[in-house]
């Protein structure tokens, strides 16, 4: 009887997969002596020396170098020289020999060389395995699998020193504009998307270029995925844009205090590209996203430069009369008892405003010369209550009229 043959999906291949995977010893013989072929010395030397034994020995010249100029500089870097050290540390004059070298182009340029010589050895490791699999399988297509890998490998490498410098250069840019400290961070995170992003289309391009890779489905298949997440993901991208533009606008910054203009007001904990989180004013935190924040009017307390106050006051209408002589008593106090009140050039006001029901109003406004948060303002803000407390005694008002105000800002 004929035997039926049966198409499986698993059984009966796992024995045939393993015993390809077995290699006998003509084929281990053929794959020392290709790769023994293909080795050199002279390579391997050159290689390992440059590696790792390249900077020890600069090293050792720079120290002996500087010995022998009398301790002085040895073509020491702009960067150190200008006493912009990215980790505090003090100048190079002032360290050790070892610390002069790290801070030196010598040691920038024999780091850079040792670790390209060591990515090189990474290659001609993948040299071999790849020699090694063309002499078992005899297929074509590894032939460039080796020079791929070199190029991802050192285009790789390339973009993480350039990541490097630009950090650097955000770096410094902050320390002598701390101020800008959110604004060089919103800076470095977009270049490292950019980077990033660049990075990723090069490798496609040597995996197409190289392996004839079929990209064109791919980025077909992913054209239509971006088009279909777009549509279905507006409210990210708008959130994205408005993080991005409050960043970007100078508007306000992590551990700024703030009031938006539907009533929200608190500390900014955390600025991210899609939410932002306040801390309220009983330590609650909420997180809000940026779509929501984007078109807000909003007032910066951490950057108002002076403070107002204005205080009700209420009287009884039988000390209407003498009001005209308490309202200056008032003032005076406050003038003596507030150093930061501005009198000159800003409204200094103790005015009767409305009458109401059962007692006649009084407001009296102060500008203040400091900023409204903090505890020097709270304390210039209670002297202020105080001195009113004392100027209604010394009129010989009834004190059952009490002060209760409120403050707001002034902008810069």
């Amino acid at each position: 009887m004929k035997p039926l043959k049966f198409h499986s999906t698993l059984a009966g291949k796992i024995s045939p997969f393993l015993h390809s995977l077995l290699l006998s010893r003509d084929d281990l013989h053929a794959i020392a002596t290709n790769v023994s072929n293909m080795l050199h010395v002279i390579d391997l030397s050159v290689l390992i020396v440059l590696g790792w034994m390249l900077v020890p020995a600069t090293a050792a010249v720079y120290s002996f170098a500087q010995s022998v100029n009398g301790g002085g500089k040895v073509v020491q870097s702009e960067r150190k020289k200008g006493g912009d050290d990215l980790d505090g540390e003090e100048d190079a004059e002032e360290g050790d020999g070892t610390t002069k070298y790290q801070r030196s182009y010598v040691c920038l340029l024999a780091d850079h060389l040792s670790q390209m010589a060591r990515l090189a050895l990474l290659v001609y490791a993948c040299d071999c395995i790849v020699v090694a699999f063309e002499t078992v399988y005899k297929a074509e297509q590894w032939s460039s699998v080796s020079k791929v890998f070199a190029k991802i490998l050192y285009t790789s490498w390339v973009a993480r020193r350039l990541q490097s410098f630009k950090s650097y250069l955000v770096h410094k840019a902050l320390s002598r504009a701390p101020e800008n400290c959110d604004k060089l961070r919103l800076v470095n995170r977009l270049l490292d998307g950019m980077m990033a992003t660049l990075l990723f289309v090069k490798i496609l391009d040597y995996l197409s270029v190289e392996t004839n890779m079929a990209l064109t489905s791919i980025f077909a298949v992913g054209t239509t995925g971006g088009l279909i997440v777009s549509l279905a993901s507006q409210e990210i991208a708008k959130g994205i844009m408005n993080g991005v533009e409050m960043a970007a606008s100078d508007r306000f910054y992590e551990g700024d205090e703030v009031h938006f203009g539907d009533g929200t007001k608190g500390f900014i904990v955390k600025m991210g590209f899609l939410r932002t989180k306040v801390r309220l004013y009983d330590e609650s935190v909420i997180d809000i996203p940026n779509s929501q924040l984007g078109g807000q009017r909003v007032i910066n307390v951490s950057r108002s430069s002076r403070a107002r106050i204005v205080t009700k006051l209420r009287f009884k209408y039988e000390d209407i009369q003498k009001l005209p002589e308490a309202l200056p008593i008032i003032k005076e106090e406050i003038a003596n008892s507030c150093p930061k009140l501005i009198t000159k050039g800003k409204p200094f006001r103790a005015k009767i405003t409305s009458f109401e029901r059962d007692h006649v109003q009084v407001s009296v406004d102060c500008r203040f010369d400091m900023r409204p948060v903090g505890d020097a303002f709270w304390q210039e803000r209670e002297e202020m209550y105080l001195a009113i407390d004392r100027g209604v005694r010394r009129s010989g008002l009834d004190h059952h009229s009490k002060p209760a105000g409120c403050y707001w800002l002034e902008e810069k």
